[in-house]
């Protein structure tokens, strides 16, 4: 039997052996307009990806600021305890000379902000004894303590939010910033009128009254802002007619310890009215005070 030869396999018909060769070279020209591509668009990716590496990946909408104050205080006023009262009229200067001992004053305030909603707790104490109109071994003369506690919520109408504020503190630009608030004031009252040894009238109440106001902040430079507050409250509620503070201050923004911080000076003036059956008090007190605060 004849065994059929079969040609040598050899390439397909249409097919030549530089048709691999042209393969390669549009490989070759494909990743060659790549790269081309790749370098003409390098710049810009690079600018995005130093502008995201400057910007923070989050940035926290809580804030806080803790202040502390040295207040002296002037007072005029009247402070009563059954029968009897005492009315004052004296500069800071004038009080330390006709009380008993050294007035405390302390103000401190704390704020605690989420994004543009705030809220604030801000407490003064004043304690005085004054010397009596009478001879000393007859009375001891009048002494009183003042706790006044303010809290509320506020809301930042406009302005940077306290957490931009802090997160660019070494850059700050010129803002100016109002927030308005709605709160209450407790006022915590004891007036004692003694005689020589036996304490002839005391009284110690507490109350508590709602209070409205705004603040606002005028930016001179990223280092120099002033800052305007004023409330008004009382109306009446719990025998507090009226009660309201004034408070005018400028500050210079720095950094203390590594830390977000702020010197402030300034005035504040401070206004009760209570009347009660038995204890009736009308005082002012007004004068200038130094505060540093800390923000984080």
């Amino acid at each position: 039997m004849d065994h059929l030869q079969q040609p040598p396999a050899g390439p397909a018909p249409g097919h030549s052996s530089g048709a691999g060769n042209g393969g390669a070279a549009r490989i070759r020209r494909r990743l060659g307009w790549a790269l081309f591509a790749a370098l003409i668009h390098a710049p810009g990716v690079w600018a995005e990806a130093a502008a995201a590496a400057d910007k923070p990946a989050y940035e926290n909408p809580w804030a806080f600021n803790l202040s502390l104050y040295m207040w002296l205080p002037g007072l005029d006023g009247s402070f009563s305890a059954g029968p009897l009262s005492r009315s004052v009229d004296y500069s800071f200067v004038d009080i330390a000379g006709k009380l008993r001992n050294v007035p405390l004053a302390f103000m401190g305030r704390f704020e605690a902000h989420y994004e543009r909603l705030g809220f604030y707790l801000d407490g003064n104490y004043i304690d005085m004894d004054f010397r009596p109109r009478l001879d000393e071994s007859i009375s001891k003369g009048l002494s009183t303590q003042l706790s006044i506690m303010d809290y509320g919520a506020m809301y930042r109408l406009f302005g940077a939010t306290p957490s931009e504020r802090i997160g660019h503190w070494d850059k700050q630009s010129r803002s100016n910033i109002l927030d308005l608030y709605v709160g209450g004031r407790t006022i915590w009252l004891d007036n004692q009128i003694q005689f020589q040894g036996i304490r002839s009238a005391s009284v110690s109440k507490s109350l508590t009254a709602p209070v409205l106001g705004g603040r606002f902040m005028v930016e001179f430079s990223p280092e120099w802002f002033l800052l305007m507050d004023g409330n008004a409250g009382g109306f009446g509620v719990d025998e507090v007619s009226f009660t309201g503070t004034l408070l005018g201050m400028v500050g210079y923004r720095t950094t203390l310890f590594g830390m977000p911080a702020s010197i402030e000076g300034g005035f504040k003036a401070l206004r009760v009215d209570i009347s009660k059956q038995v204890s009736e008090t009308t005082a002012t007190m007004s004068g200038p005070f130094l505060g540093l605060t800390g923000f984080w």
